[in-house]
């Protein structure tokens, strides 16, 4: 067979850790932590001030004899000189394990400080996954992770509490890199519904539709993995049925569930052979120059920037549509994938989130596009899975017109 007939010939599969989701999960913290053996753990989180559940899971590993240090100064888009001072705390308090509590920025803050652990001889930055030079060679000169991690969530969107990768600000370059070490993924992965319904209205949009930018951007992706399709087709079905209501009513359990499932299954597709694309490109720069929530940035540059792609492949977003309820019955592929973005955009009224005016919602200078391009975008890991080829004109245009 001449394997020049395909782009990517052959689909890989991450490894990932154990995965608890319900309801009182996080109780079973300590199990978990004794389980990897740990009898010091780091705690990285932003505080998460007036929910108490920092100091709940404090409680909960001090009653079981596991000692504790705290750093709490996760920002969202958490930055390089975050890592490395939460690095330092973990070496001067002798920590042997991570317990990370919160969102995205927790638990990838926690997957850097155990990649230092296990590569001291180098700055975070130094384990980034560009396109050239091609990150899965750079992945064999390092040394694999060894310190082990219990992820605790409370929102519903990254994944990250699973994934093998995590997502740091360089601060010298100002651009977001994707680490990637072996051995990233955390150990335990706790989802409890119970911690998610307590975002505030406007986080569980944002990360809801951070689940869901997960799910197209992997669905459509030029890397084709069937596991990875599937898991997105379900998650995208999920969050068009719960996310409105999820984030109106953090008390409707169903809701809030479905969104738990949601997010994890996102997280899944994107360790099973999938990849996201010019949405993640885009947002990550929008993000790290104007301190931007992440999910609020991909959710107002997704429908143009999909309509950008949406002519390579009609057909997978026709599939989309389907997840997302869409009856097509009668209609044209063309027509059919009309209909997901007539969905995406209601969705988006809906949660309150307006496309586009970046200039007036973000404050985005027009002399920023050719940073974020070249910097973040051109040689992203990220850029590998998009559909339509990398045009710099292009994209420019397409940015600008965003403004």
């Amino acid at each position: 067979m001449d394997r020049k007939l395909f782009e990517f010939p052959i689909s890989y599969t991450t490894l990932i850790g154990k995965i608890g989701l319900g309801w009182g999960v996080h109780e079973t913290v300590a199990d978990e932590c004794q389980t990897a053996g740990i009898k010091k753990a780091l705690i990285t989180t932003s505080g998460l001030d007036g929910t108490g559940i920092v100091d709940e899971i404090q409680g909960i590993l001090h009653h079981r004899g596991i000692a504790t240090e705290l750093f709490d100064k996760v920002t969202s888009n958490p930055k390089d000189f975050e890592v490395e001072a939460a690095f330092a705390i973990f070496q001067q308090a002798q920590c042997n394990g991570v317990v990370s509590i919160g969102g995205g920025s927790s638990h990838d803050c926690g997957k850097g400080v155990r990649a230092l652990a296990a590569n001291s001889d180098k700055k975070i930055g130094d384990m980034a996954a560009f396109l050239d030079p091609p990150w899965m060679e750079k992945m064999k000169t390092y040394h694999p992770i060894t310190v082990p991690q219990i992820s605790v969530n409370t929102t519903a969107g990254t994944g990250a509490e699973s994934t093998m990768a995590a997502v740091i600000i360089n601060s010298r370059e100002r651009f977001k890199q994707v680490i990637m070490v072996p051995g990233l993924a955390p150990t335990a992965a706790l989802i409890d519904p119970l911690l998610i319904r307590m975002m505030p209205r406007n986080l569980a949009a944002q990360t809801g539709f951070d689940a869901l930018a997960h799910a197209f951007e992997c669905y459509i992706t030029r890397l084709p993995s069937r596991y990875s399709r599937y898991l997105m087709l379900g998650s995208m079905s999920l969050v068009s049925q719960s996310l409105r209501e999820f984030a109106y009513n953090r008390m409707n359990s169903k809701a809030c569930e479905d969104m738990c499932w949601a997010e994890s299954m996102s997280g899944l597709g994107l360790s099973h052979g999938g990849g996201v694309g010019i949405v993640h490109g885009f947002s990550h720069g929008i993000s790290t120059l104007y301190n931007v929530h992440h999910g609020l940035a991909s959710a107002a540059v997704a429908v143009p920037l999909e309509r950008y792609n949406a002519e390579c492949c009609p057909e997978k977003f026709a599939d989309m549509a389907r997840a997302m309820g869409v009856d097509t019955r009668g209609m044209t592929t063309g027509q059919a994938a009309d209909r997901w973005f007539e969905e995406i955009e209601r969705l988006l009224k809906d949660l309150d989130i307006q496309t586009g005016n970046l200039k007036k919602q973000f404050g985005v200078k027009e002399e920023d596009l050719e940073h974020i391009i070249l910097k973040q975008y051109k040689n992203d890991f990220n850029r590998e899975g998009n559909p339509r080829d990398y045009n710099f004109e292009e994209c420019l245009r397409l940015f600008k017109s965003l403004l």
